[in-house]
């Protein structure tokens, strides 16, 4: 099984930095008397990617006690030393103690499930103080449009994996669900995380439900789960061969790693593509609980992969040449 990538704390912090920048923006935008969109599009426009820009014009200006702690954690999570980033966490508690951030890294930086589960709590707590009751009812739906509600999304898909893994099953699915309602566009993908552990729950119907909030999500892991769910719900089971086609035509990587035809990588892809080998990669090593377990399904979906195995090979192939061609195509577009 492929292990998380290990540069996971540099990924993190890549996305932080764009956070950052992010805020920065809407700070500007939020103090500017625009007379008109086109105004404020060009106006921010022309400070995109310009965050020393952005720094001169806040010089001078006292930050709030919120800020300067968010400020220290976006440096905490650019700290190659735990030590350090805890250090830096807890610098982050003392000035501001509704900061989030501060007790989800550590939280992510504690060795004991028990007292990670309680600091995301904690930030859970710090998180609707820092953005207000009446805010934060005001922005349910279309949380992740707003910056200062991260913190608190990312301590709630904490606590969700926390609950899992300390086998509080039903508390992990509802924090998910949760999510799904506060930011119904699901930047975070936890739609994904959330149809794994209902078909492992054999919570059919809810998952049912929840693949037809999202229908129309053409992705390797919304196809192979809604298969698993055809094959499983006698209502549904007769249909399920043309759906597992459908998924295999979509990826047909995926029965390929499965089954060991390739070979996981010990490390997981820096990317995720769309209907390739990272995107299977990926798919099946975040949902072996689902197909793992229930045999009868994996004996099903090797029979019907095997029917089909030559006709997938031939487009797999198809696929690594259509790459080949593309890249080819895009290295003599590149100026020498």
């Amino acid at each position: 099984m492929a292990k998380k990538n290990s540069g996971k704390k540099s990924g993190m912090s890549q996305f932080l930095d764009s956070e950052r920048t992010l805020s920065k923006l809407s700070k500007v935008f939020n103090q500017q008397k625009f007379q008109s969109i086109e105004e404020a599009n060009a106006y921010m426009q022309g400070l995109v990617g310009k965050t020393d820009d952005l720094d001169i014009l806040f010089q001078g200006e006292k930050k709030s006690t919120s800020e300067e702690a968010q400020e220290i954690m976006y440096d905490a999570y650019e700290e190659r030393s735990k030590a350090k980033r805890i250090k830096l966490a807890k610098k982050a508690i003392a000035i501001s103690k509704d900061c989030a951030d501060a007790y989800n890294l550590l939280a992510e930086e504690s060795d004991s499930l028990e007292e990670a589960k309680e600091l995301y709590r904690e930030a859970i707590s710090a998180g609707k103080r820092e953005i207000g009751v009446k805010k934060f009812e005001g922005m349910k739906g279309d949380f992740w449009e707003y910056t200062e509600t991260r913190p608190f999304m990312r301590a709630m898909a904490g606590l969700a994996d926390c609950y899992w893994m300390l086998n509080q099953k039903t508390e992990s699915v509802e924090v998910m669900k949760e999510m799904l309602i506060l930011n119904k566009n699901d930047n975070m993908g936890m739609r994904y995380i959330l149809i794994n552990k209902l078909l492992v729950l054999k919570r059919l119907k809810e998952a049912e439900e929840l693949l037809k909030e999202f229908e129309g999500d053409n992705t390797a892991h919304w196809l192979y789960s809604e298969a698993f769910l055809f094959f499983n719900k006698p209502s549904k089971k007769f249909s399920a061969d043309e759906k597992l086609k459908e998924a295999f035509n979509y990826n047909p990587y995926v029965p390929q790693f499965m089954f060991g035809i390739k070979k996981m990588p010990k490390v997981l892809p820096d990317y995720m593509g769309i209907g390739d080998e990272t995107e299977a990669i990926q798919y099946v090593n975040e949902s072996m609980e689902v197909w793992g377990p229930d045999k009868m399904a994996v004996r099903w979906l090797a029979g019907l992969f095997h029917k089909i195995e030559n006709e997938l090979m031939k487009l797999c192939e198809q696929r690594e040449k259509e790459k080949r061609d593309w890249y080819k195509e895009l290295s003599g577009k590149m100026p020498s």
